[in-house]
């Protein structure tokens, strides 16, 4: 039988001798078992391990004395397999920067791991050494085990991605007061402390010594409780004429729980998203919303994750925003 149907390729090899230098049963200034030992180990032939004692040579981990043997030079640079925590993974919002970073991590030969949940055990334990988190699951009592940066704004010193929602909340009110806009609602599924958006809305409003008519929490049931808020706002005395969303996936819960209730959007009412998700441009009615780029975002994020600031302080990037004006808002008739 040959070796390519049941020996494993030279590679395997490779990371076996990195992972026993990483654990530290290969020391540096040691010698490496011979070949004979390796090949026996893992059941593999002696070209295969010469092949993988000429990588590891080449790249400076190992090298081969004359009469001696192999001896560990350097310990090997970790694979980088990142861990993506988030507590909610229904948002496509999350789906779409998995998918860039895990596009980015294939060029470079590293990995990536998703995890549902707040705790960050279970992605320890399954070998991760860094980790990308939700801003929600941050905890200041807690000190991370592996390099971590966050998604979204943080009053924290931390590693941070965060998209200039300033800019972005100051376009959407900026939007909607040139359609005639001043009695605006706003809805997020964030409790305050967590919401990054509320305050920059505010700051915009007040600017105008204008304020919002009110203020919807939502809760995990978006679809049940789209409706009932829009039933409360068809009922208010001076109903607000815009609702501005904490993010995309909520206004398309919206914008399905109006046309359930044969209400008009536009017409009734102008709905703002924030992400620009793919789906928000093949609605029916098209969300009016914030862009940034995923994929700038993935690639900010791994650059962090590869190369750290150098010093105590944190790195903190942001991303551009920019408004799309889609179906979804319209001028006061």
């Amino acid at each position: 039988m040959t070796e390519k149907s049941f020996v494993p390729k030279y590679e395997t090899v490779v990371e076996f001798i990195k992972n026993q230098i990483h654990s530290g049963v290969y020391r540096v200034g040691e010698l490496i078992p011979g070949e004979r030992i390796i090949a026996e180990t893992l059941s593999v032939s002696r070209p295969s391990i010469k092949r993988a004692i000429k990588e590891l040579e080449s790249a400076g981990i190992i090298e081969c004395l004359p009469s001696q043997g192999s001896v560990v030079r350097k310990v090997p640079e970790s694979k980088l397999i990142v861990g993506y925590l988030i507590d909610d993974l229904q948002d496509p919002f999350h789906m779409e920067l998995i998918r860039e970073l895990d596009f980015l991590l294939h060029e470079i030969n590293g990995g990536l791991i998703v995890a549902q949940g707040r705790e960050d055990t279970r992605l320890l334990s399954m070998g991760i050494n860094r980790l990308v988190k939700h801003h929600t699951l941050f905890n200041e009592s807690v000190s991370e085990k592996v390099m971590t940066v966050y998604i979204g704004n943080l009053p924290a010193k931390v590693n941070m991605v965060v998209s200039d929602i300033k800019s972005g909340m100051e376009m959407i009110y900026n939007h909607l007061k040139s359609l005639g806009h001043e009695r605006i609602a706003y809805a997020s599924p964030m409790q305050k402390k967590y919401d990054i958006q509320y305050p920059y809305l505010f700051e915009a409003l007040k600017k105008d010594k204008n304020k919002l008519v009110a203020h919807f929490p939502i809760g995990p049931h978006e679809e049940q409780q789209c409706e009932s808020i829009l039933k409360k706002i068809k009922n208010l005395k001076n109903r607000p004429t815009a609702l501005v969303c904490y993010n995309d996936w909520l206004a398309i819960s919206f914008i399905e729980a109006a046309k359930a209730m044969r209400l008009d959007i536009p017409g009734e009412l102008s709905l703002t998203g924030y992400d620009d998700l793919y789906m928000s441009s093949v609605l029916q009615v098209a969300l009016t919303t914030i862009r940034f780029s995923r994929s700038e975002t993935a690639r900010k994020i791994i650059d962090i994750l590869l190369k750290p600031s150098g010093t105590n302080e944190p790195r903190i990037e942001t991303v551009e925003t920019n408004l799309i004006v889609r179906e979804s808002t319209a001028r006061i008739k």
